[in-house]
């Protein structure tokens, strides 16, 4: 355990009082071995991550632990001791717990599901709680019973769908329950094991007497972070030596993710003649459009230290918080001034910028590989945006003519990302988020040319876009990678081409075989090559088998898309106000439990033709009613859930029921559908 010391003037005087801020790494096996409990104080705000959130932990560990890393670190948490009424030390979270929260539902999860593991444990501590919330009795309550612990009494699904704090929490539950669920019993015990000796977090210990008001202050006001992609510029520019002005603006204007490119390019290169500039112009850099004083930019230049980058970093954020008060960062590096609004932002990006220079490099050694024939290989390390200075250690001791045609990929990849990735932004009607692509056009005001963006109608590109985004390993969304890497040696232009491009990759990836895995068969099709698959044939025999909450939500969320593509009556509301969005909890339409106590063979009950995906809150909206009353409900609604219930739900108004003949028709159906968009597809290459 380490010690930080931190001074406070006493204004009585000039000494200085020291503290001892206590840091100590920790894992659940260390805080089960050293007795540790913590306690959420009543001025913390409710847990409020979103599924979204929770599985992206859940999956990033387990990604993790199937890539054989030591360990997996979770963040950083601070704590304060407190004493409780028997003088036993509780460490109180000041900052941390809706990470802390989380894993306590793992936990829960892993101990309901009944696995052989120490996880399963954790969650109780002498006859409590380990995580105990103050003045929150019911969620007490809830933590309790489904730790096993007498005392403690279940509130009710009625109490929970009625109390925004327990509900939060006990669908986030669900959906982890279901993730472990899915797992076969081996993978869960090692999962389990992994997750209780492996995944670590920094445990930061302040002294009780310390004024909390003062500490979240200063930690509110102090300054930017040095990112690892900050790093990672010093480094790369650090080996050019000629044009390096150039090439940091080029970095630039790519790396403020929440502004559209052009926006980038035009405050990055205010001189460029924008008057005749065309939005086609920034498919790749070209010097002589954007650089009027050519031989100012070419003067040889000092590369940063990470420590002189660090002193910029801190100096902008002085300069942007106090002395400019239209919020703007005015930066100078070497002859190129930049002027970028960091506030603005006009769109929010499925992936942030560390993670895009990851699929930058995986397109540029894809390029290389088919350029040169020299069979280079994929980055190393798995897909992650935490793995960024590993994952560019060998580009980091290239050659300085190599750094450089990785950021011209870079501006290339920035454009085709912003022209025909899917981004969140605003609907006209109102401020709620949707994915959307964007047109591209021009337009002259007070003699000025102007680039602008438009939201497109809602399209296959769109709707396959969601599929992909929402299912899969969501932390390294591998289709990208072959995705724009396709856009930019086939020249895209034209929607149809892109939709084409993007259902042969998907289709690819989903059929790819087990020994393929989706970083190794998505830089295959990189590099223009073919993954080895399976034949769609081959994989109906995995729809077969009664699988439960195990079906992988993908072919759900694939259904959606080839339904939605098909559906023929597009002017009915319910269907306008239809998206394919975020759903984690698989459903039975004939419930488990029944309100009438009516049982159906757990063959059926089980099989993927009673099955949908649905959000925790459209399944709650069901619950356990007859599947006639669930229709009502259904249709009561202003848009619909899902497409694949809107099938089901046809076939029982035409049939007047829903038992195993209904069922077996509605599988039929679903896997016809998607044998014949695989073998179109297919048949369009």
């Amino acid at each position: 355990m380490a010690n930080v010391f931190l001074g406070e003037a006493n204004n009585k005087g000039n000494q200085i009082t020291q503290h001892h801020v206590e840091t100590q790494v920790l894992t659940l096996n260390y805080i089960q071995t050293n007795q540790y409990q913590f306690s959420i104080p009543s001025y913390q705000r409710p847990y409020v991550w979103p599924d979204e959130a929770v599985l992206k932990l859940f999956n990033d560990i387990n990604d993790a632990r199937l890539a054989e890393e030591p360990n997996y670190f979770i963040g950083t948490v601070l704590t304060s001791v407190e004493l409780d009424e028997d003088g036993n030390g509780i460490y109180e979270l000041i900052d941390g717990q809706q990470r802390t929260t989380t894993l306590m539902l793992i936990a829960l999860a892993f101990k309901i599901a009944k696995v052989d593991s120490a996880i399963a444990d954790i969650a109780a501590f002498k006859k409590q709680p380990r995580l105990q919330f103050t003045i929150r009795d019911q969620v007490q309550h809830l933590l309790g019973s489904l730790a096993g612990l007498d005392d403690y009494v279940f509130p009710g699904l009625e109490a929970i769908g009625e109390n925004p704090y327990l509900k939060r929490i006990y669908a986030a539950l669900q959906v982890l329950e279901q993730q472990v669920e899915a797992l076969k019993n081996e993978d869960r015990i090692l999962l389990g094991d992994y997750i209780f000796e492996n995944v670590q977090w920094v445990n930061n210990i302040v002294p009780s007497q310390m004024d909390l008001n003062r500490l979240f202050a200063t930690m509110n006001t102090a300054g930017i972070q040095l990112e690892q992609a900050d790093i990672l510029k010093s480094k790369l520019l650090k080996q050019v030596s000629k044009d390096k002005a150039l090439f940091d603006a080029m970095w630039l204007a790519c790396e403020h993710m929440e502004n559209y490119f052009e926006r980038n390019v035009r405050k990055v290169f205010p001189n460029a003649p924008w008057d005749k500039i065309e939005s086609e112009h920034l498919a790749c850099f070209k010097e002589e459009l954007f650089v009027k004083d050519e031989s100012a930019s070419k003067r040889s230049r000092q590369s940063l230290t990470i420590m002189q980058l660090a002193e910029q970093l801190k100096a902008i954020t002085v300069s942007g918080s106090e002395g400019n008060q239209d919020n703007k960062s005015n930066i100078e590096l070497g002859d190129v001034a930049y002027d970028l609004d960091t506030e603005t932002v006009y769109c929010r990006p499925i992936i942030g910028f560390p993670l895009l220079l990851i699929h930058t490099y995986r397109i540029y050694l894809a390029n290389r590989a088919v350029e040169l024939g020299d069979g280079t290989n994929d980055v190393a390390p798995r897909v992650h945006a935490d793995k960024l200075l590993e994952t560019f250690e060998p580009l980091i001791t290239a050659s300085e003519n190599e750094v450089k045609e990785f950021i011209k990929t870079l501006w290339q990849v920035r454009y085709q990302f912003d022209r025909w990735v899917v981004k969140w932004v605003e609907r006209d009607d109102s401020d709620d988020e949707q994915l959307r692509l964007t047109n591209i056009s021009q337009s002259d005001s007070n003699g000025k040319r102007y680039i602008n963006r438009t939201q497109k109608e809602i399209n296959e590109l769109v709707m396959l876009q969601c599929v992909r985004n929402f299912t899969g390993e969501r932390s390294a969304q591998y289709w990208i990678t072959p995705f724009i890497a396709g856009l930019i040696k086939d020249n895209i232009t034209q929607d149809a081409q892109a939709i084409a491009l993007l259902e042969n990759i998907d289709n690819d990836l989903s059929l790819a075989t087990k020994p393929e895995t989706q970083k190794t068969a998505s830089f295959k099709l990189a590099k223009q090559h073919q993954p080895e698959v399976y034949s769609w044939q081959a994989y109906e025999n995995y729809f077969a088998k009664p699988r439960g909450t195990s079906f992988e939500h993908y072919w759900f969320q694939k259904l959606e898309y080839i339904l939605w593509k098909q559906e023929s009556d597009r002017q009915r509301q319910q269907f306008k106000n239809y998206r394919i969005t975020a759903k984690n909890s698989v459903e039975h339409v004939y419930p488990q439990h029944e309100e009438y106590q009516n049982m159906l063979e757990r063959d059926f009950l089980d099989a993927f033709g009673n099955l949908v995906l649905l959000s925790p809150g459209e399944n709650s909206s069901y619950s356990n009613q007859a599947v006639k009353k669930k229709l009502v409900d259904f249709e009561a609604k202003l848009q619909y859930d899902s497409l694949k219930l809107k099938a089901m739900f046809k076939i029982l108004k035409e049939q007047n029921d829903w038992q195993e003949a209904q069922i077996k028709e509605h599988q039929k159906d679903m896997l016809s559908a998607l044998a014949k968009h695989y073998d179109a597809v297919s048949n369009m290459l």
